[in-house]
């Protein structure tokens, strides 16, 4: 009787196990952005190779999955399970920089990445991006290419006297070109997209939706089935989030399950300096208790949480001071009920000024 016992409680325990681990490998991965590469470029846009080299060595050491973009992708949109720990690796603007540092650590170790290209300064042979044939090598050495305006210009903005209509018409043709680019001298017409500088507002997303495009910004959280396949998350992981111990937290991160978002437009009005937003969930194994939400400054944001029997959980946040020109955004996390991780959220806006610019 007490060996049935207890090899009761052994088959429960690993029940258990199996349960919790299921809960935390589900259909999420968390996907890196680089630019260059160097210690001779602007330090916000860059991780030396020194620090390039320890990510990928902390990945590797903590038992890490480093998957095409592609793959995780087409998980996602089929609701299909990814293995805990999965991590993408990607490069925004094709700088040579990428070329003489990162390529050969990455293809040493056989791992797969994405270099999202703009054409317009590689068909004008600008020093500073890969040419052609460095981009084919690029494909040989497992990267894949993704796509970006043929101008990398900021599809948020709009051009001076430009309607929304124009603004639609002109994102259209940025898009078209650089596909047509990279057909022509790549061979290939990619379905992956990052946005400039991560900004896109609902036109942006409205266009790249209508192309069949999974795109891309960099606002922070995991890819997982609570965000949008016409804006995409990305963990920055150059300037001061190169750090290792920073960027060992967002490794982790699960994603907060988020069933809907009430919000102003991603274009704030000129006045609205404290931009507020309802986020509804679903359940989930996050402690809402331990909710904590800042800016892009790391200020905290100001966080109203309700719980009602019945009902589904919801919290509000919005700017305690008022934000700065330019991009607005808020990153909440909420701790995991069994295990040291966190989840993920966040929101964006952009902030003009007076005149429409930022």
């Amino acid at each position: 009787m007490k060996k049935n016992h207890l090899f009761s409680l052994l088959i429960l325990a690993v029940m258990l196990l199996i349960n919790s681990t299921e809960t935390l490998a589900a259909r999420h991965a968390v996907v890196l952005q680089y630019q260059h590469i160097s210690d001779r470029t602007p330090p916000s846009k860059s991780a030396t190779e020194e620090e390039f080299l320890q990510h990928l060595d902390y990945l590797k050491n903590h038992g890490f999955t480093v998957w095409p973009l592609e793959k995780i992708v087409d998980r996602v949109k089929n609701k299909q399970s990814i293995p805990d720990k999965t991590v993408a690796i990607t490069f925004d603007h094709a700088y040579i920089s990428v070329y003489d540092s990162a390529l050969k650590h990455l293809s040493d170790r056989k791992l797969p990445f994405t270099v999202f290209v703009a054409a317009a300064p590689i068909l004008k042979a600008h020093p500073l991006y890969m040419n052609w044939e460095q981009l084919r090598n690029v494909q040989k050495a497992g990267g894949t290419i993704g796509s970006m305006g043929i101008t990398s210009s900021n599809f948020a903005k709009s051009l001076p006297g430009e309607s929304t209509e124009e603004r639609r018409l002109r994102i259209t043709k940025e898009i078209d070109l650089n596909q047509k680019a990279l057909k022509k001298y790549l061979g290939i017409t990619p379905k992956l997209f990052a946005y400039q500088a991560g900004q896109a507002d609902e036109v942006a997303r409205k266009v790249i939706k209508s192309k069949g495009l999974v795109a891309f910004g960099i606002h922070q959280g995991p890819v997982s089935r609570y965000t949008s396949m016409s804006y995409q998350p990305r963990f920055t992981a150059t300037g001061t989030a190169s750090n290792i111990n920073n960027l060992s937290v967002k490794l982790t991160s699960l994603p907060l399950p988020v069933r809907r978002v009430k919000a102003q437009p991603t274009i704030l009005a000129a006045d609205n300096r404290r931009p507020q937003a309802e986020v509804e969930l679903l359940s989930g194994s996050y402690q809402l208790s331990g909710l904590r939400c800042q800016n892009g400054d790391g200020l905290p944001v100001s966080t109203y949480t309700s719980s009602e029997e019945g009902k589904r959980p919801v919290f509000m946040i919005q700017s305690k001071l008022g934000e700065k020109i330019g991009p607005v955004e808020y990153t909440c996390t909420a701790p995991h009920d069994k295990s040291t991780r966190f989840y993920w959220f966040s929101h964006s806006w952009i902030l003009p000024d007076q005149k429409g610019s930022w």
